[in-house]
């Protein structure tokens, strides 16, 4: 699918806003890989996922938890790149988010920190996942 026109047809050109993008994860993951050190560990996670207008992507995560001796922290930091396929062949179409991941529920919250021109808008905007219902949703900055 031609990512200029998914990202053309989320924008209301008569109001001239963006609609959030919505991303359902289908589980489980294509990997999760956990790798401890002294500090703590840092997980690896890569998974597919498809958007509201149904192309699937693929979400690339990397998170960090740290604990040293009794000191812990309840979330871990996250930083997670979303990949739409790319055009014949090039660089693909992104979006990178940066936040926290809550050890306990498994939810995410954070900005967008990235991302290609299709989706600079989103710079700077929210995201929020659902862990329970793996849905990531992204806000476009106002």
């Amino acid at each position: 699918m031609n990512v200029t026109k998914v990202a053309n047809a989320l924008v209301d050109t008569a109001r001239v806003t963006l609609t959030p993008l919505i991303f359902t994860l289908q589980l489980p993951p294509l990997m999760n890989e956990e790798v401890p050190d002294a500090g703590g560990n840092w997980q690896y996670v890569g998974a597919n996922a498809v958007d509201q207008s149904g192309t699937t992507v693929q979400l690339i995560a990397m998170k960090r938890a740290n604990t040293v001796g009794s000191i812990a922290f309840a979330a871990s930091m996250l930083t997670a790149t979303i990949l739409y396929p790319a055009p014949d062949g090039g660089v693909s179409p992104n979006l990178t988010i940066q936040g926290v991941h809550d050890l306990t529920s498994n939810n995410e919250t954070g900005s967008v920190s990235s991302a290609s021109g299709e989706f600079s808008a989103y710079v700077g905007g929210t995201f929020s996942f659902d862990a329970q219902h793996a849905v990531l949703t992204v806000m476009p900055h106002h």
